[in-house]
């Protein structure tokens, strides 16, 4: 920047929000958009979607635009350019599925993809639990997503209270009138349609109810996926013939069409998390629901903790080794364990080995306020660190999750 420039305040708290890399585009900015990165106002943009490729795009004549028309022109062929209080790009509003309209999904759309004019890309498909927050999912991996170039995909699957399990029959995949697979494909399919957007690797994380939902898709379609982090499943589904779909396999070719694919499981990166104080009995079913006499039942497990250690011991007889993470002070909350899938998908998606191989690569160390040394991925001891936060009172909490790491 001239001196001239430099004398303006709102210029160089542009240059500071930009970095040393790209504060020489902070002239070019439009005025709206300036005011927007200058007062953190995330409606159309973030500051930590600032890219060189966005910024590039930039021009003179731009400078009384508002912030919609700007993003406009990165891609005027989407659809998502049609709209007047939307982006193009970045963290949208739920879109309704063509080809199951009751149903819709919350996508990101990594602004780096567009304004370099990408064809290929990774997915994160974030799956909610019982409380239905895809929102919170989509989010919570923005920035990881955008840093990365990946796409999110965050189903909601809403509660039908005309069926037998109204909040229950996503997790099970088979409902009474939809099949939540088959859902799933086609938001997945019409996202990469809507946005000419191959999906080159698909990540799955499921949390609670979500990662029950994420197992049992593991079972129908292992060779579409390329990793699997699931968040403290509630039930799982154990490789046992003489159990009926649920908690077994006993039916699956039935249900499903198809014989279970072990093999193509087996080459699948898996990923278990669980907080530790998320030791609260889970009752919801009894053993006749699920077909159980009552030593299957007792050694199925009581609370997350148990019947993911069961289902990690059954998995390793059967060759599917499984990387198991319990993150020290977290109940039963989706932020903690959602972050510690972030260092498991980055290895997968920077090709780094099995992420069961420990010491292949030491995901990035956190730094954040309150700590004047950045916080380590000490994976060569066992356990690792990682930081979380929660919005409370407009406040942001900083707190520290202690991380062991179990093999199989």
């Amino acid at each position: 920047m001239s001196q001239a420039q430099a004398s303006n305040p709102d210029l160089e708290a542009l240059a500071a929000i930009l970095g040393p890399e790209l504060a020489h585009f902070a002239p070019l900015i439009p005025q709206a958009m300036a005011q927007e990165l200058l007062r953190d106002d995330r409606g159309f943009i973030a500051r930590h979607q600032l890219g060189e490729a966005l910024l590039a795009r930039l021009r003179p004549e731009m400078r009384h635009w508002t912030t919609p028309d700007v993003l406009r022109t990165l891609d005027p062929q989407s659809p998502f350019a049609r709209n007047r209080m939307q982006a193009v790009a970045g963290a949208l509003a739920p879109v309704a599925c063509r080809a199951f309209p009751g149903f819709c999904y919350y996508p990101y759309v990594p602004f780096g993809h567009v304004a370099e004019g990408r064809s290929e890309a990774p997915l994160i498909v974030a799956v909610h639990g019982s409380n239905r927050n895809p929102k919170d999912l989509r989010d919570a991996y923005a920035t990881f997503a955008e840093r990365l170039g990946c796409f999110v995909l965050a189903p909601l699957f809403p509660l039908d209270l005309t069926t037998r399990v109204p909040d229950e029959e996503y997790k099970q995949l088979i409902g009474d009138r939809v099949r939540y697979d088959r859902l799933l494909w086609a938001m997945v399919e019409e996202l990469a349609a809507i946005t000419t957007t191959r999906f080159s690797r698909i990540l799955l994380f499921g949390f609670s109810g979500g990662a029950q939902f994420a197992q049992r898709l593991l079972h129908v379609d292992p060779g579409r996926l390329d990793g699997v982090a699931l968040g403290a499943p509630t039930y799982v589904t154990l490789p046992d013939r003489d159990r009926a779909w649920w908690s077994g396999i006993g039916d699956f070719e039935r249900l499903f069409g198809k014989p279970l694919d072990f093999e193509a499981m087996r080459s699948v990166p898996i990923q278990l998390l669980c907080g530790s104080a998320d030791e609260l009995d889970c009752d919801i079913y009894d053993a006749e629901e699920m077909g159980l006499d009552a030593a299957a039942y007792a050694g199925y497990g009581r609370n997350r903790q148990q019947r993911i250690a069961v289902l990690a011991r059954a998995w390793a007889r059967m060759g599917i080794p499984t990387e198991q993470v319990r993150i020290e002070g977290a109940g039963h909350a989706f932020l903690p364990l959602l972050e510690a899938s972030k260092p498991f998908f980055e290895r997968i998606l920077l090709g780094a080995g099995v992420p069961w191989s420990l010491t292949a690569h030491a995901p990035p160390s956190f730094s954040f306020p309150g700590h004047s040394e950045p916080i380590r991925c000490l994976q060569d001891i066992g356990w690792r660190w990682i930081k979380n936060w929660n919005v409370r009172h407009k406040q942001t909490k900083y707190d520290i999750y202690k991380i062991d790491i179990g093999g199989e």
